[in-house]
């Protein structure tokens, strides 16, 4: 089982790290879930006094603040992307990156947004490794090969380009930021993806035929 397989790795990295030397550990993983059976696998690996803290974007602002607080002892946090660049946990000396991400994807030919697990970018892994060594000289194992590393795509997509712009093109209509055709977004999207945005928003009857808001 690749979950298995999966914590048995960041298990072993932790170990390899302990003899590194002392300092506290963050995890990449791609979600909640595999946060939740790391946790468990890891419980069962390490001593009590080794904390082990899940950090996503779901938790409650006190069970993020956890994070934050000083500590005895040992800690390792597992965390989402959402410790890649929202926020900077404090005391992190050593990384170990899962290279792998949930990532948003809107599909048109379903209309439906999916949450997919994937790799993440060359841009990513280098923004998860730049999160340790902040308190003393660190460490990242990267649970990947530096040949899959290297065929990577260098940056991440932006969500623009991979999202349903039917939000995105009624909140600029209600603010009157114009039209979504001309507006100077960094990464224009395709127009494909525009036509499709209007074509649900006039399922549901939030333009008329004339592309402007309905009373709906």
């Amino acid at each position: 089982d690749d979950d298995i397989d999966l914590n048995q790795s960041i298990a072993d990295a932790i170990d390899e790290l302990a003899r590194a030397g002392e300092g506290d550990v963050l995890v990449f993983l791609p979600g909640e879930r595999e946060i939740r059976e790391t946790a468990e696998t890891l419980r069962k690996h390490h001593p009590p006094q080794t904390e082990i803290l899940p950090l996503f974007a779901r938790l409650s602002a006190a069970e993020q603040e956890r994070v934050f607080k000083s500590h005895p002892g040992r800690r390792i946090v597992l965390a989402t992307n959402v410790a890649e660049t929202s926020l900077t946990v404090p005391g992190i000396r050593y990384v170990v990156d899962t290279g792998l991400a949930r990532v948003k994807r809107y599909s048109y030919r379903n209309k439906v947004e999916q949450l997919r697990v994937e790799n993440i970018s060359q841009s990513a892994a280098r923004q998860r490794s730049g999160r340790c060594g902040r308190v003393a000289a660190g460490v990242c194992i990267r649970l990947y090969a530096e040949d899959d590393f290297a065929q990577r795509p260098a940056y991440t997509d932006p969500e623009v380009l991979r999202s349903s712009l039917a939000s995105v093109i009624l909140r600029m209509k209600s603010l009157g930021l114009g039209e979504v055709e001309e507006f100077p977004f960094v990464d224009p999207p395709a127009p494909k993806a525009i036509a499709d945005g209007y074509a649900l928003l006039g399922e549901l009857n939030a333009v008329d035929d004339e592309k402007n808001l309905t009373e709906t």
